[in-house]
């Protein structure tokens, strides 16, 4: 064979060779942020061998009361950057990736740990795994799937649960009705999987009623199987552990305002630490509007609690401290929504000590020119029912009043520089609890975001 016969024969292999490669194309797609978060605080970041209400656990949160009245000021700077990728095989498949890498400003180098990684030098190996799940559309159902590693947040404004959880979620719309079912594992603890594990299945659908009102509806059951596990404070522990959530929401968009809110009720069984029925439940409404050349927005939040010495709990059982409720706009009495590894609040969990909770909030957002935008806000926070896990019982209810602001300027497009400031007026509920028998200081906190997202 000559050597313009060769050169044809190879050339149409290659061409037949490269007809079957595009059913193996991909599209990546690459997104993420990068956040820098500094702060002068005197309850964030200021929490190291101060105690909280509980110092045996992180997680409940609180003001600081063992050192007496003085908080020390604390001054840090934090940087997280989250990392995406999606392959995408086509419309119907893809593989969603994302992951986070986390340091405080001078914290460490040279080790290997998550939130680690800040100190000079660096060489840390600290990459997180947020999510890694399969997204398709099912050629049989026609419903949408996700299956592994995968964000999810309940349908009540994250009072119950809001975090990364393995499982499988189906979705599918029927005309005017978007429904979802899934499961979904917390954790599995024993040495034979699926013995002492904690589970999830979850069921919501929301109905279009006009093009202006939606109502909703979902239902979560949570069984926890992990015996002799007593590793949380406000939620389910212990030997089979069934809580039952049900609970409607809706959204009216009513002209100039928009109305929403949900009730969610809980019931089932505790056995650990000691057997009791649960009886509790939560409700919300909020509104937003158009009010002069800004926005004004307003929520109410009711999360019941239990005295205890009854058989019959009604403190609502969140899920850890896997949850918040961000639609406050609160910097110190309820979580920060840019608050990173250094979190705190004076109501870290709904739940909230089992005490639950009264609060509400108001705020205006104001733009001032394209790029300059400026927030206020305002809320208080009161225990729904004093117990024995209060600081003391003499005291009042009252935990306090939040007053904060934010200037925002866009420096692109997708880059943004905000300025904020929080101050909560501490209420009855503390007089006199920090040591010897002094009334801590107001939280406050000064914070400046270099926020990046693309």
């Amino acid at each position: 064979m000559g050597f313009k016969k060769s050169l044809v024969a190879v050339t149409a292999t290659a061409a037949i060779a490269a007809s079957a490669v595009p059913a193996l194309a991909l599209e990546n797609e690459f997104h993420g942020m990068f956040r820098l978060f500094g702060a002068v605080s005197n309850f964030n970041g200021s929490l190291s061998g101060q105690g909280f209400f509980n110092p045996s656990f992180h997680d409940e949160g609180g003001v600081p009361v063992l050192s007496g009245k003085d908080a020390p000021t604390a001054t840090y700077f934090a940087q997280r950057a989250r990392l995406m990728y999606i392959a995408k095989a086509n419309d119907d498949l893809k593989l969603v990736t994302h992951f986070e890498i986390d340091s405080r400003w001078g914290d460490s180098a040279y080790t290997s740990a998550r939130n680690q990684g800040g100190a000079i030098g660096a060489d840390t190996v600290n990459i997180e795994t947020k999510s890694v799940y399969l997204d398709f559309n099912c050629p049989i159902t026609g419903a949408n799937v996700k299956v592994g590693m995968q964000p999810h947040d309940d349908a009540f404004k994250g009072v119950l649960f809001g975090a990364d959880m393995a499982g499988l979620l189906a979705s599918r719309s029927f005309g005017n009705l978007d429904a979802s079912a899934g499961f979904f594992r917390f954790d599995d603890k024993g040495t034979l999987p699926g013995k002492r594990a904690r589970d999830m299945v979850a069921a919501t659908a929301k109905y279009a009623v006009t093009k202006d009102i939606r109502i909703g509806g979902a239902y979560y059951f949570i069984d926890d199987d992990r015996s002799g596990d007593f590793g949380y404070v406000d939620q389910q522990q212990g030997d089979t552990n069934t809580v039952h959530n049900v609970g409607v929401n809706a959204e009216a968009n009513l002209g100039p305002v928009t109305l929403d809110g949900f009730f969610l009720y809980q019931f089932g069984s505790l056995r650990a630490p000691a057997s009791r029925h649960v009886s509790a439940f939560a409700g919300n409404v909020g509104a937003r509007g158009n009010l002069g050349p800004g926005t004004a927005r307003a929520e109410f939040l009711y999360v019941s609690g239990d005295k205890g010495g009854s058989s019959t709990t009604n403190a609502f059982q969140s899920v850890d401290d896997e949850h918040g409720f961000y639609n406050g706009n609160m910097q110190l009495l309820f979580r920060d929504a840019y608050a990173m590894t250094i979190d705190n609040a004076v109501v870290y969990t709904s739940n909230n000590r089992d005490q639950g909770v009264i609060a509400g909030f108001v705020g205006y957002d104001l733009p001032i020119t394209s790029k300059l935008s400026t927030s206020v806000n305002a809320g208080f926070a009161s225990v729904a029912k004093e117990n024995d896990k209060t600081l003391n019982s003499s005291n009042g209810k009252y935990l306090g009043t939040e007053l904060n602001a934010s200037v925002d300027y866009k420096l692109f497009d997708n880059m943004t520089a905000s300025l904020r400031g929080a101050y909560v007026v501490l209420g009855d509920y503390y007089d006199g609890v920090a040591a010897g028998g002094e009334t801590p200081d107001d939280p406050y906190m000064a914070s400046l975001i270099l926020n990046y997202a693309f």
